[in-house]
C-alpha cells in the first residue's frame, strides 16, 4: 500500500493524521439539502464545508474584516480533492486546514474534513492568490503578513511531515 493511501487508510493513523492539521475549523451537520440521490453529500458541499467551516483559519491568514476593508482579499487559482469516505444525513463534518508553502503572492494550503467518527472523508489543496481589489490583480503581500503566515508555518510544519503525495504547487 502505497504511503498516500496509509495516510488516509490506516485505523492507527487517523488521529495522528488528524493532528497533522492544527487549524480545526467549526463542525458543520450533513442535511438534507446538502445530499444527492445516492443519499450521501453531494461533491459541491465539501467545497462548502472548507469555505464555511474555514472562516477562522482565513482570518488567522491575515484575510479578516480589516484587512478586506482596506481593498484586499483572495482568489483561489486551483484546487484538488481527493474524495475517500462519503459523509451522510446527520453526520457532523469538520475541516482542518494545513499551510503548505507560500510566497509573496501565493499562499498552497491543504484541508481535511474529518468526521464525526474521525475517518477522513477528503483531502483538498488549495492555491490562492492575495489581490489588491482596486485593480483586481494579484499583489504582494505586507511584510507583516508575510511574518504571520511565517509563524504559522512554522507552527504547522511542527505537527509533521504529511506523507502523502502533494498534487499543487508553488515557487
Amino acid at each position: 500500500m502505497p504511503i498516500e493511501m496509509n495516510f488516509f487508510k490506516r485505523k492507527h493513523m487517523r488521529k495522528s493524521s488528524i493532528n497533522k492539521f492544527p487549524e480545526k475549523g467549526e463542525t458543520i451537520k450533513i442535511e438534507e439539502k446538502m445530499c444527492d440521490f445516492n443519499n450521501h453529500m453531494n461533491v459541491v458541499f465539501y467545497q462548502h464545508i472548507m469555505e464555511k467551516g474555514g472562516t477562522q483559519f482565513y482570518q488567522d491568514l491575515g484575510f479578516n474584516k480589516s484587512y478586506l476593508e482596506q481593498g484586499f482579499s483572495s482568489f483561489t487559482l486551483e484546487s484538488n480533492i481527493r474524495y475517500l469516505r462519503e459523509l451522510r444525513l446527520g453526520q457532523e463534518a469538520t475541516p482542518y486546514h494545513r499551510i503548505i508553502k507560500f510566497n509573496k503572492k501565493l499562499i498552497h494550503y491543504a484541508v481535511i474534513i474529518v468526521s464525526d467518527s474521525f475517518q477522513i472523508s477528503c483531502f483538498s489543496e488549495h492555491v490562492i492568490a492575495h489581490i489588491d481589489m482596486n485593480i483586481r490583480k494579484t499583489a504582494e503581500m505586507p511584510q507583516i503578513f508575510l511574518d504571520q503566515l511565517q509563524s504559522m508555518k512554522i507552527v504547522h510544519d511542527r505537527c509533521g511531515d504529511l506523507n502523502v503525495n502533494i498534487r499543487l504547487s508553488i515557487k
